[in-house]
């Protein structure tokens, strides 16, 4: 069984990502062949579907800025919004055939596309915190490519399931919660790192070394007045001795961070907002149009 003593932190966040990746969309492209054979039309099915991408849209940056924000675990963060993805999902299961139980759909998109756009930058913020700026990049790029391989596996599974419980086929979307619990085992393994790190206030030649003691918890090495201590990190951040020069510490980094009106001012953000704005248009998902199409009974997909 792995534990956080027989594997390293690198192998831990790309086992988490393979994880998430599987939890995926939600198999959309599933979820929208499985409604048109239940009897929904296709305009239904649209605006199903589009209530997580349109929940998330909004709700992205307001998810990202409560984790960088937050003195709570991210990892229980992680874990929580895995879970509640994984169940709204999952709602799919108790819509019965015909064209009925929109609402159902409509609410559990809306809770998906909420506790989806957590996972992203929780996953970011604990990268950042356990490797520091130097690393993150070579790291995130890992967890997006074992999130993609997640993501195939997980439509193969599905498929896979669909095919031999046919016409059960409701049964692939179980693979779902089946990686919801999958990537919350996954959480245990992954370091809570330096939370101020995780929050890009600290450089990485200002990052600690970390020590898992017997007990379970992180310490981390700390040199105060010339002399080593192990202080433990568990559920906050990291304290030397005396905890007042610590919070001035965090609170004169805090007062050097960029407000909304700072950076919506700059120019290269604008530039990056409107290149990952367009980039999406023409990246559009036809996967769903097609997936609906082959739920119809004629040939035309009618």
């Amino acid at each position: 069984m792995f534990s956080r003593h027989t594997i390293t932190d690198k192998v831990a966040f790309a086992l988490v990502a393979f994880f998430l990746g599987e939890l995926g969309d939600g198999l959309n492209i599933f979820q929208g062949i499985y409604l048109v054979a239940l009897g929904w039309n296709e305009g239904s099915v649209g605006i199903a579907l589009s209530m997580m991408g349109f929940t998330a849209l909004l709700t992205q940056t307001i998810a990202g800025d409560i984790i960088d924000k937050t003195t709570f675990d991210r990892r229980k963060f992680l874990a929580l919004a895995a879970l509640m993805t994984a169940f709204s999902a999952s709602a799919i299961l108790f819509v019965h055939e015909g064209n009925v139980d929109h609402a159902l759909m409509y609410v559990t998109k809306i809770i998906e596309g909420v506790s989806s756009s957590f996972i992203g930058p929780c996953v970011a913020a604990l990268t950042l915190a356990s490797f520091g700026p130097d690393e993150f990049d070579e790291v995130m790029a890992s967890n997006i490519l074992w999130g993609h391989v997640g993501s195939i596996v997980s439509a193969v599974l599905a498929g896979l399931t669909a095919w031999i419980t046919y016409p059960n086929i409701r049964y692939c979307f179980l693979v779902i919660g089946f990686s919801a619990l999958l990537a919350v085992v996954g959480v245990k393994l992954l370091p809570e790192g330096d939370v101020l790190m995780g929050r890009g206030l600290k450089s990485s030649s200002d990052k600690v070394a970390v020590h898992s003691g017997e007990d379970g918890n992180d310490y981390t090495n700390m040199e105060v007045e010339g002399a080593t201590s192990w202080s433990s990190t568990q559920g906050n951040v990291a304290l030397p001795t005396s905890k007042a020069n610590t919070n001035n510490s965090v609170a004169e980094e805090e007062s050097a961070i960029s407000s909304y009106g700072e950076i919506f001012s700059d120019r290269k953000t604008l530039v990056l907002c409107a290149t990952g704005f367009f980039f999406h248009f023409a990246n559009a998902n036809v996967l769903l149009v097609l997936g609906e199409l082959m739920g119809g009974d004629d040939e035309d997909g009618n």
